[in-house]
């Protein structure tokens, strides 16, 4: 009985040792792949035609909305551009997560590119786009959204600085203000209002809409129907007119076109992805997101318009303002509210900020020729 007993026991010890050997080998294999950069191995396809490179697009509107057609437009262009060995998957929606999962997806290479509203979170600088009457008519916008602007070279500079790779604007509109109340003396900004507007999570909204006379407010977006609903604010501005036909159309009652405010959006590539796709690729989606870029101008005009345009057919009041009287408040608003924009930027920022802003006026003067 010894002997049987001495034999299970070398049995025991040998599985005992196998197992062993084998969680070590396991371990071994997966250390190696932790150690192996595996940021080109990640995405679908070989480039070729029938298994083309998949890339993420994500973004942060519904179908429908401007940005979201725009995604759609640039991913058939690189599909065309590319003999269809790129292809842009999109995911409108906000599928892929908020805006914070969005830029931590784009650092970490998890998604190769989006299209969304950058704030000021990572940096203050992507607050320039959201200066108060930053322009004044499209052409400047045109101007100022180009890869010729301090502010196109800004804000790829400081996109770099925090690790994801910035390629275009795309401009969903210029946004007036809507609410449930009479604005009261909206021309006058030396008049103080009774109105609490909810603006975006921007210290130039704050200090733009200040400016105007209004009290401010910023409430998540989720919130903002059901706040207006109750009255906890009472107006709003953040969104192009359309926007507001899109969500707010039983609740507004009064609009003014003070187009005080750019919304636009960015597109940003992981850096990851830049570096593994082809540089051919790169430079076809870099040249089809500043076509769109330039493209989304022309067309935001148009829904702007007709946001208005459908606003009144459902009732709201439009406030009569003129494009003189807007040139007039533009002036008013930028002259009083240039001491704090130095002290929020820097002088160094303003300056090719302003200088932006004097070669938009010039550029938008050369083609009314």
């Amino acid at each position: 009985m010894a002997v049987d007993r001495s034999k299970k026991g070398m049995k025991k010890i040998v599985k005992i040792m196998c197992l062993v050997l084998c969680v070590a080998i396991v371990s071994v294999s997966f250390a190696g792949c932790g150690n192996k950069d595996t940021s080109s191995t990640k995405h679908t396809g070989s480039g070729t035609v029938s298994d083309p490179y998949v890339l993420k697009f994500s973004g942060e509107d519904a179908e429908g909305i401007a940005s979201t057609e725009g995604m759609h437009w640039i991913a058939d262009q690189v599909k065309k551009r590319t003999g269809g060995t790129v292809v842009l998957k999109v995911y409108p929606g906000a599928m892929l997560g908020d805006a914070n999962l969005e830029y931590q997806g784009i650092m970490d290479g998890s998604i190769d590119m989006c299209m969304f509203y950058f704030n000021s979170t990572y940096d203050k600088v992507f607050d320039i786009a959201a200066i108060p009457f930053l322009t004044s008519n499209y052409d400047e916008i045109a101007y100022m959204v180009s890869d010729k602007s301090n502010m196109y070279k800004l804000y790829k500079q400081h996109c770099n600085k925090i690790g994801v790779k910035f390629v275009s604007f795309f401009m969903n509109g210029v946004n007036g203000m809507f609410s449930t109340k009479d604005f009261g003396d909206y021309t006058n900004i030396n008049k103080k209002k009774r109105l609490l507007i909810r603006i975006a999570n921007s210290r130039t909204y704050s200090i733009g809409i200040a400016a105007l006379g209004y009290n401010t407010i910023t409430i998540p977006w989720s919130d903002t129907y059901t706040s207006m609903q109750t009255g906890v604010m009472d107006g709003m501005t953040g969104i192009p007119s359309y926007m507001v036909v899109q969500n707010f159309a039983d609740l507004a009652k009064y609009y003014v076109a003070t187009n005080e405010f750019m919304e636009s959006k960015c597109v940003l590539m992981a850096p990851a992805t830049a570096k593994w796709l082809p540089k051919k690729d790169v430079d076809i989606i870099q040249d089809v997101c500043n076509e769109a870029s330039q493209k989304s101008v022309k067309e935001t005009k148009t829904n702007v318009l007709k946001g208005e345009q459908d606003l009144k057919k459902l009732g709201v009041k439009i406030m009569p303002l003129s494009d003189q009287q807007r040139t007039v408040l533009a002036a008013q608003v930028q002259k009083k509210i240039q001491p704090q924009l130095k002290s929020y930027f820097g002088g160094s920022i303003m300056k090719q900020v302003n200088e932006d802003i004097t070669n938009a006026k010039a550029y938008a003067a050369s083609k009314n020729k």
